[in-house]
């Protein structure tokens, strides 16, 4: 069985060690200079005691070896997060990546609501072959494209959101 574990910076190295190719171009693209797999892992590393939910998630092996990293953090806007997840190889994966994406669609409507969560955004390279299928497994939607990215601008990147289906509609403030 795929496991969610809480994260660990020595699980998590595994991960970042060999990320799909497509994963750390993504990376890149959004620091706009070509970097390591150490950097990536720093800055994922930097964000890890604001974040909401963060996780190391490891196949159904004897040796229970990590394949992705998910976490989720505030954005500062009330009621709003942020979501993102990094993997190993997608193609080799690819089954345990299925299954998280169900398990998110399934699981995350009640933990968004446990944490005052309405709205969680992610963001991923518009030209990534396998990131914008995920996002959408696991209940997001297109909101728009934004290009802009990379170091010269010359880059897509899709924006998702998760809407809450709980949410009664607007609050008018008095």
């Amino acid at each position: 069985m795929i496991e969610l574990q809480p994260y660990s910076d020595h699980m998590a190295m595994h991960v970042f060690s060999s990320l799909d190719p497509n994963d750390h171009i993504e990376a890149e693209l959004v620091r706009g200079v070509s970097t390591s797999h150490l950097a990536i892992f720093a800055d994922w590393r930097s964000l890890e005691g604001a974040r909401l939910l963060s996780l190391v998630i490891t196949d159904d092996s004897k040796l229970r070896t990590p394949f992705a990293v998910l976490g989720l953090s505030n954005t500062g806007q009330a009621g709003v997060a942020q979501a993102a997840l990094l993997s190993r190889s997608h193609a080799r994966f690819k089954p345990h990546l299925r299954y998280v994406a169900k398990k998110i669609r399934r699981e995350l409507p009640t933990f968004a609501e446990q944490q005052g969560v309405h709205r969680i955004e992610a963001r991923s390279w518009s030209d990534h072959p396998t990131a914008n299928r995920f996002l959408r497994c696991c209940g997001f939607r297109l909101e728009t494209q934004m290009p802009g990215f990379g170091a010269s601008g010359a880059f897509t990147f899709n924006q998702f959101a998760w809407i809450s289906p709980n949410l009664k509609g607007e609050t008018k403030c008095v």
